[in-house]
């Protein structure tokens, strides 16, 4: 048991109360209850609590969200162990999925010092990512200068890949990240997508790096709703780049629809998957796929279960 994780989670959730509910102690109390059972009877998580606003919803609509333990239990039941290799280390995955990538990368483990000096000196900039891991954490954007400068260390776990140049449409939103589309597939169906903008903060896009979200309607590719971040502040414009949401239209949407059906269908032992795509101007890139996606992002932006569109593809 991670005891730091719950004891932040519950620090968070102490916070959220103050924030979404309200200060007194009779507030209190009867939040705490209402978490508590809907923690029993959902497996809804602290964050999960109020990221899905269950504090305004009633049981037949906290019924149609995938929640923790659900998430959990889909992960368990329905990605084999044997086959979440090619998905839970980049250099693995990059290799399986080599054809979907559309972009150079080395494995530093393997890498000679020359080797990886050449290939940073091509690049001119490269990310530095580790093998495992998420959420953007350790990842670095670094110049060969760096390099010889000695200011790379601990990166003998790590791969080193081309940075990805999004659509033109997409960096306008905000030029300092690569804006990835975030799809969920479950047998090979795909079943929500939602875009990720960073801000001005990070070079990454991840809702945990300070990011925002939003979602994606299926059919038309098209921003359909408010924008959204951790905190769960509301975004008509980029706050940044100022650029409107609503109504913003992911380039080359079919394309990107075609591609994720098809990497999906290429290890079918994995079926829940959370897959990060960028789009270029001239075609669609899978940055990587996780055995074990946040089931959050895709649900909270629209305030939107997905739990019974998952038990009618199982």
């Amino acid at each position: 048991m991670d005891i730091k994780f719950y004891v932040n989670s519950f620090h968070r959730f102490n916070g959220r109360i103050t924030h979404f509910i309200g200060t007194s102690p009779v507030d209190y109390i009867k939040t705490w209850f209402s978490e508590m059972y809907c923690g029993f009877r959902y497996g809804c998580s602290f964050d999960d609590y109020f990221r899905y606003e269950f504090y305004k919803k009633s049981n037949y609509e906290r019924n149609k969200f995938i929640t923790y333990r659900r998430s959990k239990n889909l992960i368990q039941n329905c990605n084999d162990p044997e086959y979440i290799c090619y998905f839970n280390d980049k250099a693995t995955f990059n290799t399986k999925f080599s054809a979907f990538i559309h972009r150079d990368w080395i494995d530093c483990h393997e890498a000679t010092d020359e080797e990886l000096q050449s290939f940073i000196t091509q690049h001119e900039r490269v990310l530095i990512k580790p093998r495992k891991g998420g959420q953007g954490k350790g990842i670095r954007l670094i110049t060969i200068n760096d390099y010889r400068k000695g200011l790379v260390n601990g990166i003998d776990n790590c791969i080193a890949e081309e940075v990805l140049i999004q659509h033109p449409e997409l960096s306008k939103l905000n030029p300092s990240s690569v804006n990835s589309i975030r799809v969920l597939t479950y047998n090979g169906d795909i079943i929500a997508a939602a875009l990720r903008m960073g801000s001005n903060k990070s070079i990454v896009d991840n809702l945990h790096s300070d990011g925002i979200c939003g979602h994606i309607d299926l059919q038309s590719g098209v921003i359909d709703i408010l924008g959204v971040d951790n905190n769960m502040n509301k975004y008509l414009y980029h706050p940044n780049s100022r650029v409107l949401l609503p109504g913003f239209i992911i380039p080359n949407w079919d394309q990107l629809i075609a591609c994720v059906k098809e990497a999906a269908g290429l290890v079918k032992q994995v079926k829940y998957v959370g897959w990060d795509v960028a789009v270029l101007e001239d075609g669609i890139a899978i940055i990587e796929g996780n055995h074990d996606p946040g089931h959050d992002i895709v649900q909270m932006i629209a305030q939107t279960g997905l739990w019974s569109e998952l038990k009618r593809n199982h």
